[in-house]
């Protein structure tokens, strides 16, 4: 009796120690991923004030949305948390909550809000930001 429950035992474990499978993400969230990164170099080009950074990111006409709605600033911070990521007809939109500090002339500014980014192709780019510009600050 003795030896039969030994080798159930010794059976147990080596099922349990095969190869476990590792599940590959979705292309929807390998998507939002690069489409999230996309977005973040866009903001580090930005704080850099490095246009060629934003303009290999974006549409020609978002590029000249963003530059067009840049204030000048001596320093800014800017932090992207990603919220929400939907697919639309008209592209995918990728919803980011953003905090930013800016200073200018002494004076420092801090606002936050909510930015819709309209992103299209692969590899992903930035057609629009649809709503919460964070590169139009400081006012």
């Amino acid at each position: 009796m003795r030896k039969i429950i030994i080798v159930m035992i010794v059976l147990l474990l080596f099922s349990c120690g095969g190869k476990k499978q590792v599940k590959q993400p979705s292309p929807e969230y390998s998507y939002t991923t690069q489409a999230f990164k996309v977005v973040d170099e866009i903001r580090q080009s930005y704080q850099n004030k490095d246009n060629s950074g934003i303009r290999k990111n974006c549409s020609e006409s978002a590029y000249r949305e963003i530059i067009a709605s840049i204030r000048p600033f001596d320093k800014a911070e800017v932090e992207f948390t990603p919220v929400l990521a939907e697919m639309e007809k008209d592209g995918y939109r990728l919803y980011v909550s953003w905090n930013g500090k800016w200073s200018y002339l002494g004076n420092e500014t801090e606002e936050r809000g909510l930015a819709i980014f309209l992103i299209k192709g692969n590899p992903p780019r930035v057609e629009k930001i649809v709503r919460g510009n964070p590169f139009r600050y400081p006012d």
